[in-house]
């Protein structure tokens, strides 16, 4: 995952779309393990604050293998929880234009009614 280090973020995120589940698991991994090292926690120190045996933490950071809870127990130890929502962002609706037709039904109606 070195190589990440060399990509701007548009190249990251880029790479990130085309990247298969494996790979997605060891860029997660490799984040996850970088954060800890930034924080200057051994991996022993980190799993005990994360409620995450050590053997089951060792695998999430070395393989990217885990339960879906193991990942989450982390990223709550890591403060990061707060950014899951970015993943499913609220989805308006997207409002098409209303076609001429439309438009001079909807101004049709309006003549209509105010002759009523």
């Amino acid at each position: 995952m070195a190589y990440f280090k060399k990509m701007t973020p548009e190249q990251e995120s880029q790479h990130l779309k085309q990247a298969s589940n494996e790979e997605l698991c060891a860029y997660l991994a490799a984040k996850i393990r970088r954060s800890r090292k930034l924080r200057k926690e051994s991996q022993v120190q980190f799993a005990a604050r994360a409620g995450i045996a050590l053997r089951t933490y060792k695998r999430l950071e070395t393989y990217g293998q885990g339960h879906l809870e193991t990942f989450l127990k982390a990223l709550s130890a890591l403060d990061r929880c707060h950014y899951l929502n970015l993943l499913f962002p609220f989805d308006q609706p997207k409002s098409r234009a209303l076609s001429l037709e439309e438009r001079l039904e909807i101004i049709r109606k309006r003549h209509r009614e105010s002759n009523s």
